[in-house]
């Protein structure tokens, strides 16, 4: 009895990891109806982040809320197309600018919205774009 098993506990070993790794290996499930973000992909360099996120909110709505969002993080300029609910915002850290694109748009019955903060020029920003969009998500869902 005990043979048989130090003869089977490898191969058991072995189609533990591999169902471990298949398991890692499986991409993040996403929603199904998710929309497609408009704004350009992001290049392959770490500074830029593009995100689509969807929220209970009319359209309208969810564009004014972003917008004074926006404000509050202090762009250097900040252009807003309410006829496509689309805002541009230039951010000025040290000497480096960083572009920051949104769009929101009715989805269904919700809204979604379209961001995409990237780096001018260099290769790495140390996660500037990153945190400076999830500290935007944390800002507009908080409110006013």
């Amino acid at each position: 009895m005990a043979s048989s098993l130090l003869k089977t506990a490898p191969r058991l070993a072995g189609v533990l990891l591999c169902l471990i790794f298949a398991a890692c290996a499986t991409p993040p499930p996403t929603e199904m109806n998710q929309p497609e973000n408009p704004l350009p992909s992001c290049p392959s360099s770490p500074n830029c982040v593009r995100q689509t996120r969807l929220f209970d909110l009319p359209a309208d709505t969810l564009f004014a809320r972003a917008q004074a969002t926006l404000e509050t993080l202090g762009p250097s300029s900040l252009s807003a197309t309410p006829e496509t609910r689309r805002l541009d915002a230039v951010f000025t850290v040290f000497l480096f600018k960083d572009d920051v694109a949104l769009i929101v748009e009715p989805h269904e019955d919700t809204a979604a919205l379209h961001i995409r903060s990237a780096s001018r020029v260099g290769y790495s920003d140390f996660g500037v774009n990153r945190r400076r969009v999830k500290r935007f998500f944390v800002e507009l869902e908080r409110g006013p």
